[in-house]
């Protein structure tokens, strides 16, 4: 995921100005909470543009990992070179519409950064608060309607059921 975009989607509760090494810090320990609930495997991606470094830095979290792009190349080209060889039911976490509209050929479902910060911000709140995560699944039965003319086409089957995971 993009870490600048999803700092900058508005639905994460920040303290400290997400540029910031305490910002990102402060991310990362979030996505950790989230990932350990979860049982996920996280990647969050910063721009290290400007930084000096002349290569990729990465950081361990519990839970995932935070990579740092060198100075030369921006987070949508690190997140570019991870999906090469990513592995099934890899989901990408970006706004980025350039980086968006390159990866469906590569079979990985992209997720908005507002949509993905929804569904951090309301696990977090269900942590303070103390109560389940509301999935928004009806317990009834579906309101949708059933039958060919009204079933979702195959990709958006499938992009949907990776996203349950999240």
């Amino acid at each position: 995921m993009d870490g600048h975009n999803l700092v900058l989607s508005g639905e994460i509760p920040m303290g400290a100005d997400p540029a910031s090494p305490e910002g990102r810090g402060e991310l990362c320990a979030l996505l950790s909470s989230y990932a350990r609930g979860k049982g996920l495997r996280l990647t969050v991606v910063f721009d290290g543009r400007g930084s000096g470094n002349p290569e990729r830095t990465r950081q361990s979290f519990k839970g995932g990992t935070a990579l740092y792009s060198s100075r030369g190349e921006t987070a949508d080209d690190v997140i570019r070179d991870i999906t090469r060889n990513a592995s099934v039911g890899t989901i990408v976490v970006t706004s980025d519409r350039g980086l968006a509209g390159t990866l469906p050929s590569r079979n990985i479902p992209v997720l908005a950064c507002g949509e993905f910060s929804t569904r951090l911000y309301d696990f977090w709140l269900a942590g303070v608060k103390g109560g389940p995560v509301d999935e928004g699944i009806p317990s009834g039965g579906s309101p949708r309607k059933k039958g060919e003319g009204h079933k979702p086409k195959k990709q958006e089957r499938k992009r949907d059921r990776l996203l349950r995971k999240l």
